[in-house]
């Protein structure tokens, strides 16, 4: 990325091998990753080792998640559903604390759209105003919880509840 002129415009999806590595390799590693400005993209899958999130993200690593694979033959577990991804980084990382149940949310959030370098992303009064809005007293709870019962806003308007398109 260096090299070519693209700092901060590379992502590396699965990266697995991230976490087959020793900490001092992988500290390295992480040093090496941010100084060039490439973003690493997880999907926490059930049976492989996966790039640890917060020694990547302490190493100022920008990780953030996908779903790649929607029920299919590769990982028939996916569907799509960003907060139900982020219960799963949360539980491969052994995620207890708010905080880390935080940064869970932030990896599938926040994170993706600084990768992608997004505007206008998230709360605040310049945003777009695309977001879900579901039951739950804070990001920690929604994450171990994952509500169900949700409503999606695209530019501050409803346009899906409860799983169903809205006419």
């Amino acid at each position: 990325a260096t090299a070519s002129g693209m700092q901060g415009k590379v992502a590396v999806s699965h990266a697995y091998a991230l976490g087959d590595i020793s900490a001092d390799a992988l500290a390295r590693a992480g040093e090496r990753i941010a100084a060039a400005g490439v973003s690493i993209m997880t999907n926490a899958p059930g049976d492989h080792a996966f790039p640890p999130v917060a020694a990547l993200r302490k190493a100022g690593v920008t990780v953030f998640a996908g779903s790649d694979n929607i029920r299919d033959s590769w990982w028939p577990y996916g569907d799509g559903d960003m907060l139900n991804r982020a219960n799963m980084i949360g539980y491969r990382s052994g995620f207890y604390e708010d905080r880390e149940l935080e940064t869970a949310y932030d990896v599938v959030s926040h994170a993706g759209a600084k990768a992608l370098g997004l505007e206008g992303y998230g709360i605040a009064v310049v945003a777009k105003a695309d977001f879900v809005a579901l039951r739950a007293e804070h990001v920690p709870e929604a994450v171990v919880a994952v509500p169900k019962d949700r409503t999606v806003y695209r530019a501050g308007k409803e346009v899906a509840r409860g799983g169903k398109v809205a006419a």
